[in-house]
């Protein structure tokens, strides 16, 4: 494990070796416990998504992370940002075959 500059005792604190990403340009994975939440990705709602984006958004701002952390999450961030976007992008597509041609 790598320690951040908190005192350990929570997960906003420390990061598993797993939890970074396996090496420059390598995707990282969603990992649902890291940003506090139970299910995966493709099982969420948009709702859900954004939800968990505010939360990850939150743990960054509070500048309590260590620099693997804040990396790892920031990670995350991207992932539920880019699910949320196709998700909303899948709804909008939805709504305008509804609407029919014009």
């Amino acid at each position: 494990m790598t320690a951040g500059t908190g005192d350990g005792a929570g997960r906003d604190d420390v990061v598993a070796e797993g939890d970074l990403a396996a090496g420059p340009g390598a995707p990282a994975e969603f990992d649902a416990a890291l940003c506090g939440v139970a299910g995966p990705l493709d099982e969420m709602s948009f709702e859900q998504l954004l939800g968990a984006l505010e939360a990850v958004t939150a743990r960054l701002a509070s500048s309590e992370l260590g620099i693997e952390a804040a990396a790892a999450l920031y990670e995350q961030a991207e992932i539920l940002h880019a699910a949320a976007g196709e998700r909303l992008a899948a709804v909008e597509a939805r709504i305008a075959r509804l609407r029919g041609p014009g």
